[in-house]
């Protein structure tokens, strides 16, 4: 499976933002506060759902100077982005004529909704013929019975799940995971390189999809247990900005300890209220059960179900174990009330 540039269908490049040298399969592109030239076709891009990540990814976009249209069911995610006179709506239907329409949901229902339901995209088609992004994470199959679905209107659809987090997501700085035909890749380039610092192609329909699920395992049984692996050390007198070094140098290295913070900010992000730690976990549960899924033909996977059982009963002390990280940051602190 090709994951990294032209070595695939001659899609999107891997990229680094600021890289300082050129690699195989890798393109140097300018950072944020450079200008940067549109010559793609995707200028108007609707996102529908902006919670906690779709929120963060929109004003990437927006700042990218794409012609932006924001759609989410609340009043209150709409309204940051109404402040800076940006067209919102409640309505999916309203974002049908953009050249691109990213679906940012928790389910594969929701996406459905939004889609084909009442007042959904296909209900606001006339001519023009959006590209649709599902960049939450579905089955493989679920995206190819959405362009089974979509196959009479004309309309086309790729899944371009994200990676990184709400942290990453504020700084423009995700991983990309697309799977969709080179023309879709091509369309979606200004979008992805919006929000993404990273973008790989890895296939088919499906297949970013297949990759996200296989990523999301590795990275959610990390999650979890690397919590209380940090709230050891800081019971024994170690403060964990200065530990983390430590562990990025040795076989403790993850997605959480890429700076001394990022442990703190990321569970700060992800359980800054109890109802937004309750809302990540209902997701996180999802995503193992996706997981489950995909792996039926791959034999027992014990490990696996042994997650599944343990994410079924997370409750109060989790939710204080990640607050205790989240306070670690300087001058943070979590609003357990929420």
């Amino acid at each position: 499976m090709p994951t990294d540039g032209y070595r695939g269908d001659g899609c999107l490049p891997r990229v680094r933002r600021g890289a300082r040298r050129h690699r195989a399969g890798h393109v140097c592109r300018q950072r944020r506060d450079h200008p940067r030239r549109r010559t793609m076709s995707a200028q108007r891009v609707a996102m529908i759902g902006v919670g906690v990540m779709g929120a963060p990814m929109a004003m990437n976009l927006h700042e990218a100077d794409l012609d932006l249209t924001v759609c989410d069911r609340s009043e209150a995610a709409r309204a940051p982005f109404a402040a800076l006179g940006l067209r919102c709506t409640d309505r999916p239907a309203d974002c049908a004529e953009c050249d691109v329409v990213i679906v940012m949901t928790a389910t594969s229902d929701q996406a459905r909704e939004v889609i084909f339901g009442v007042g959904g995209v296909i209900e606001g088609l006339t001519n023009a013929k959006p590209l649709i992004a599902i960049m939450g994470t579905v089955s493989p199959e679920t995206m190819r019975q959405f362009a089974r679905d979509l196959e009479p209107y004309g309309v086309g659809i790729m899944d371009a799940p994200v990676s990184g987090g709400v942290v990453k997501a504020r700084a423009g700085n995700l991983a990309i995971i697309i799977g969709g035909t080179t023309t879709d890749c091509e369309t979606l380039r200004p979008v992805a390189e919006a929000v993404g610092e990273e973008i790989f192609h890895c296939g088919a329909l499906g297949t970013g999809q297949a990759t996200k699920i296989v990523n999301n395992l590795v990275g959610i049984s990390m999650l979890m247990v690397a919590a209380e692996a940090y709230r050891i050390g800081i019971e024994n007198g170690l403060s964990l900005p200065d530990a983390i070094p430590v562990f990025e140098a040795g076989t403790g290295r993850n997605f959480l300890t890429v700076t001394p913070h990022a442990a703190s900010e990321a569970y700060a992000a992800w359980a800054g209220t109890r109802g937004e730690f309750d809302a990540l976990q209902s997701i996180i549960t999802k995503d193992i059960d996706l997981a489950l899924s995909l792996g039926e033909a791959a034999g027992p996977l014990p490990m696996t179900n042994a997650l599944r059982a343990v994410l079924a009963g997370v409750g109060d002390e989790t939710f204080e174990t990640w607050s205790l990280i989240a306070n670690s940051a300087p001058g943070g602190e979590v609003d357990d009330h929420g």
